[in-house]
């Protein structure tokens, strides 16, 4: 008589979210309505186990299919991910973890608590914690950051509230890529490079084949060669850095919109949550405190998701002596 064994499984198990599963769901640029090609690789025709590309070899087109999703939106994704939120062994998960860098290291702030403290939690230099000698505490009560985070978020948002038109040009004007006069220029002279790359291809053609039927010697032809093609290189080179430029004041003027999409509406902010943290902040730079008559002073930096660094003018009254000077 034959026997079988029989497998029972829960009826959750075919339907639980992995991990592994989500993670692979927040990394698909595909939502983002585009198309992605080459993410894997099979050494040879013979071998069936793919292998996954670096992906910086991705071969990415933009605008394929409706997005489901927006840019920034899945830009912020990534940064979480990026600086995702380990809890402490006590259990706990701050806030601000993954988010606060050491100004002088680079290294990472984490939560500590102490029971001599009347507030327990406060955070400090990885580095001095971990490398004897490597780096100073940079010692921070979590209040002191969260407050001092809360009055900088509300700053820039009543600025914007009044003042849109001008944190555009603020902005815009950080850059040497920002100024409207230099975009022109970068947007007119890659397609004058570009032509002239084109002609100096036929003259270098024409001079091939002049050669060949003897109308110009070797030694001629050798040195013209070398002057159009080294005319040609220095072409491509300035073609890549304009194109690298025209990048980057894209970039800019996307962040800054991007910034003004997540900010409009929240005027009114009173209290920080971890979602509004993830989506307005970046990272937290803390440098080390110092005492000065009596007082101790600790210098905190925070960049902004998509604009980096803003700081407004503390009132109308200094905007309109900036203006006028």
């Amino acid at each position: 008589m034959s026997s079988f064994i029989i497998q029972h499984h829960t009826v959750g198990d075919d339907y639980t979210w992995q991990p592994s599963t989500v993670t692979h769901i927040l990394e698909r640029r595909e939502y983002l309505g585009c198309t992605v090609n080459f993410k894997t690789y099979r050494k040879s025709y013979k071998c069936k186990k793919q292998l996954k590309n670096d992906p910086s070899e991705w071969q990415i087109f933009e605008g394929t299919h409706e997005p489901i999703i927006t840019k920034e939106v899945f830009d912020i994704v990534q940064r979480i991910r990026d600086g995702r939120r380990r809890p402490t062994p006590m259990g706990e998960m701050p806030a601000l973890s993954g988010m606060v860098y050491c100004a002088d290291c680079g290294r990472k702030l984490y939560q500590v608590r102490c029971t001599t403290m009347k507030q327990k939690e406060y955070m400090v230099c990885s580095g001095y914690r971990k490398i004897k000698g490597s780096c100073t505490s940079h010692q921070i009560r979590n209040e002191v950051i969260e407050n001092l985070l809360l009055e900088k978020l509300q700053n820039p948002l009543a600025f914007i509230g009044r003042h849109e038109a001008i944190f555009v040009r603020l902005q815009m004007a950080q850059t040497e890529e920002g100024r409207e006069h230099d975009i022109r220029e970068y947007k007119r002279e890659p397609d004058q490079a570009k032509a002239r790359m084109q002609k100096l291809d036929s003259i270098i053609q024409r001079l091939y084949e002049d050669n060949i039927d003897g109308k110009i010697s070797d030694d001629r032809f050798a040195k013209m060669t070398v002057s159009y093609e080294q005319e040609q290189s220095e072409l491509e080179a300035r073609y890549a850095e304009l194109h690298d430029l025209l990048a980057a004041a894209k970039a800019k003027s996307d962040g800054i919109d991007s910034f003004l999409k997540m900010v409009r509406g929240r005027t009114g902010i009173t209290e920080l949550t971890p979602t509004i943290i993830r989506e307005s902040v970046d990272k937290i730079y803390v440098h080390q405190a110092i005492d000065f008559e009596g007082h101790r002073i600790q210098q905190i930096d925070i960049q902004w998701n998509f604009i980096g660094v803003f700081d407004p003018p503390e009132s109308d009254l200094e905007l309109i002596k900036g203006k006028s000077a």
